[in-house]
């Protein structure tokens, strides 16, 4: 069978399957709101310095290993986890943002009012933290800790600020959850210190006792007790002042840690809307509407075929 007899053969078939693929497409493209993105890529710069590196020394010396702060915030596992936590979706709801028309309103309440596809208010949750989880897309590259942030609004100002909003709220949270580390160690080492204090008194009052009640020792048990003595009084001694510069050290590092961001690539202000794709629903309608017209045509064929055989 040639084309133009297929196609004279089955013109109206093509036509109505033609016409259903424009319109659906259409149709669609329509009921999707223009949205615009916007990309942030950031890298985190704990402030490690020449007070950090004598800490981290100090640590691996007395043998008191501790939690690193500037481990901890560095751990692509544990910032993906912070980038998904309710808590982030919360406090970035409640930060304003600066819509194209100089109107200034709550992350949270713009993205109530923003329009959504007839499909999305069926099937998609209506609350503001799935609204927010929508509109933010994060991603943290495990091997180089690069965190891109894509923001997507109705407004090109507004995914660009959502941008913004989110690598702030989550330098918050970072700085918080890294202080509460540091205050843990600060504590770990108190205790520490507290207990080699106890320590070197119970040794100088033993060292004390013996000395007041042998002020003219003679024999060689009792000189040998002094330096025994006199050895444990020494050791606890310097346990405690190790113990004692460590603490002081953490008691510092709750002061002076900070968590700041490298911007490796700062979102921008988009031009051109990323939806809806006119062209490329267009395209997917009309490559279904032809499957669907080749498979329909086959079937038909067969069905002729088995109805001719009988007869």
């Amino acid at each position: 069978m040639k084309w133009t007899q297929f196609v004279s053969q089955y013109k109206k078939l093509l036509i109505c399957s033609l016409a259903i693929a424009i319109s659906g497409s259409s149709i669609v493209s329509l009921s999707i709101p223009k949205t615009y993105r916007s990309i942030k890529q950031i890298s985190i710069n704990a402030s490690e310095d020449k007070f950090e590196k004598a800490t981290a020394k100090l640590k691996i010396l007395f043998n008191n290993p501790t939690i690193e702060p500037s481990n901890v915030t560095t751990e692509p596992e544990i910032i993906n986890e912070l980038l998904k936590s309710p808590k982030l979706f919360f406090l970035m709801g409640e930060e304003y943002v600066k819509t194209s028309k100089n109107k200034k309103l709550k992350l949270k309440d713009y993205l109530s009012l923003s329009r959504e596809p007839w499909w999305c208010r069926l099937f998609n949750s209506q609350e503001e933290q799935s609204k927010i989880r929508r509109c933010l897309m994060t991603e943290v590259d495990l091997k180089t800790g690069i965190i891109s942030i894509k923001g997507s609004a109705q407004d090109p100002f507004v995914a660009y600020e959502i941008t913004q909003i989110a690598s702030k709220v989550l330098q918050s949270m970072l700085q918080a959850y890294t202080r509460n580390i540091t205050i843990i160690n600060m504590d770990n080492t108190r205790n520490q210190c507290l207990h080699t204090k106890k320590k070197y008194d119970k040794s100088l009052a033993a060292y004390a006792k013996y000395v007041d009640s042998n002020t003219s020792p003679t024999s060689t048990e009792e000189m040998s007790i002094i330096d025994s003595l006199q050895k444990n009084v020494d050791i606890a001694l310097e346990e405690y002042n190790k113990a004692n510069l460590q603490y002081h050290m953490a008691e510092m590092k709750v002061k002076r840690h900070l968590i700041n961001f490298i911007t490796l690539k700062d979102g921008n202000i988009a031009k051109t809307p990323e939806h809806p794709r006119t062209f490329v629903n267009l395209i997917i309608w009309l490559f279904y509407a032809i499957l669907f017209d080749f498979w329909s045509i086959s079937i038909h064929n067969k069905i002729s075929r088995k109805i001719h055989g009988k007869r």
